[in-house]
């Protein structure tokens, strides 16, 4: 009898601990609980303790938003960043969100949002950057294949200005005509299989990636299309700072060297490589990296601008014709609102910083090697920059200043290369093209959603 009412009580005291952590999260679902949680956490926890709300509030994001990170937890975290710390300071701190970068010891972490602030850092002309990061994953806990085959050392890792960033930089430039502004690129054109009304997610993305590697390397990969597609799914969790499997990183591998099979042979590739070589660069190296970047950032990041650009025009029937009379204008505006990636690779405090925060009476003591996090995000939503920022305004004032390839798009096309230039010394290098290959994409599905609507059907 003891000992069944011994159970009984412990499976009661299970079943309320149960209740009562489920209600927690669940009230935390509610924006403006979560909001003032934040605010309670940053203000009066640190360290550990604070990692742990962090990632509490982390989960709740996730679920908030269905998982969806790039059309909404990453807005979330800007906002609260932004009703805490405010504009005025524009710097925040808080919880890391990914779980290999707090593994490694980096808990928390102070976090750049307004557009003047992250500014400080893109147009830094020797910004440091964490040797050991690919965006929120620490490199030394990535299986083999995650990053190139040939060589981990990534142009993200390099220092701004210094002698190995600035020619990496200088042979993309010159090595690969298709990034140059204004290039003259081959027709757009849609792969086998891909129609107008074919408008769901895999459709968007094979035009994206078919046209990528058509303007960059002059090659036709729609055979590996399906792959490439795999790829970008598979490769998402190390971005985010998540766990990746072993097999997850040999299968990235096996995909990158389909792709480096047809990209290789190609004229463009050749001159590419032979340019390396007489640089005093290992040829095959630079294009191993640079086939790895296509399909991160180029496929990935344009990809994800071009399909968010299309939900948003599903959603609302009247931007065909908004789309149709300033395709540019449009999409400059639809890539401030939505930017196809989530801020800036983690830049690194190369001497003690202090940073106060006014807004929760805190100050913040960065030590050399600690690393901060960049938020487009909020830069891109800041009003002392745009007015009413979150209304869509296609050719609005400093349409140009939007920062989501890292230096404002006005500053960055006046450089004479993609190199980059005092102007701009850190804009990503894909920029135009990218803009280019995204917008003729949405141009080529948006005569038949047009249809679509009319007729009352359809859905991204």
């Amino acid at each position: 009898m003891c000992v069944t009412m011994c159970a009984f009580g412990a499976c009661c005291c299970t079943l309320t601990t149960l209740f009562i952590v489920l209600a927690s999260f669940g009230a935390l679902l509610v924006p403006d609980v979560s909001l003032e949680f934040y605010r309670a956490q940053v203000t009066y926890l640190d360290g550990t303790p604070l990692l742990l709300a962090g990632l509490l509030s982390t989960g709740r994001h996730f679920a908030y938003c269905l998982g969806d990170y790039l059309g909404c937890v990453k807005d979330q975290f800007a906002q609260e960043l932004i009703q805490t710390f405010k504009w005025e300071t524009g710097v925040g701190v808080g919880a890391v969100f990914a779980p290999s970068m707090a593994y490694h010891g980096d808990r928390v972490s102070t976090i750049y949002f307004s557009h003047s602030e992250y500014r400080k850092w893109t147009y830094d002309p020797a910004a440091g950057r964490p040797p050991d990061m690919m965006v929120a994953s620490n490199k030394t806990s990535l299986p083999s294949g995650v990053m190139p085959d040939l060589s981990s050392d990534i142009l993200l890792n390099f220092d701004t200005g210094t002698t190995e960033h600035t020619a990496r930089r200088q042979l993309l430039a010159d090595g690969l005509p298709a990034l140059a502004y204004g290039a003259q690129l081959p027709e757009f054109k849609a792969p086998p299989g891909v129609a107008p009304s074919d408008t769901g997610k895999r459709a968007v993305f094979d035009m994206v990636g078919y046209n990528l590697f058509r303007s960059l390397f002059g090659v036709d990969v729609a055979d590996e299309l399906p792959a490439i597609f795999e790829y970008d799914a598979t490769f998402t969790p190390a971005v985010l700072g998540a766990p990746v499997l072993g097999f997850q990183g040999r299968r990235l591998s096996e995909i990158r060297a389909s792709v480096m099979r047809k990209v290789e042979p190609g004229e463009i590739a050749q001159s590419f490589m032979a340019l390396a070589k007489e640089r005093g660069m290992p040829g095959e190296e630079r294009l191993d990296e640079m086939v790895w970047i296509a399909l991160f950032a180029g496929y990935g990041g344009t990809s994800n601008l071009a399909y968010e650009t299309l939900r948003m025009i599903r959603k609302d029937p009247k931007l065909v014709k908004v789309f149709k009379a300033d395709p540019l204008a449009f999409m400059l505006e639809a890539a401030r609102i939505r930017p196809p990636v989530g801020g800036m690779n983690p830049v690194q405090y190369r001497k003690p910083t202090k940073i106060t925060f006014p807004s929760i009476g805190k100050t913040w003591s960065a030590r050399e090697g600690e690393l901060a996090i960049m938020l487009s995000s909020g830069a891109n939503h800041d009003p002392q920059i745009f007015k009413d920022p979150d209304d869509f305004r296609p050719g609005r004032e400093n349409a140009e200043r939007l920062l989501s390839w890292n230096n404002e798009w006005g500053d960055f096309k006046t450089c004479p290369t993609v190199a980059g230039c005092p102007a701009a010394p850190r804009g990503c290098p894909g920029t135009f093209l990218s803009m280019h290959i995204a917008k003729e994409t949405v141009s080529f599905f948006i005569d038949e959603i047009g249809k679509t609507l009319k007729s009352g059907s359809g859905e991204l």
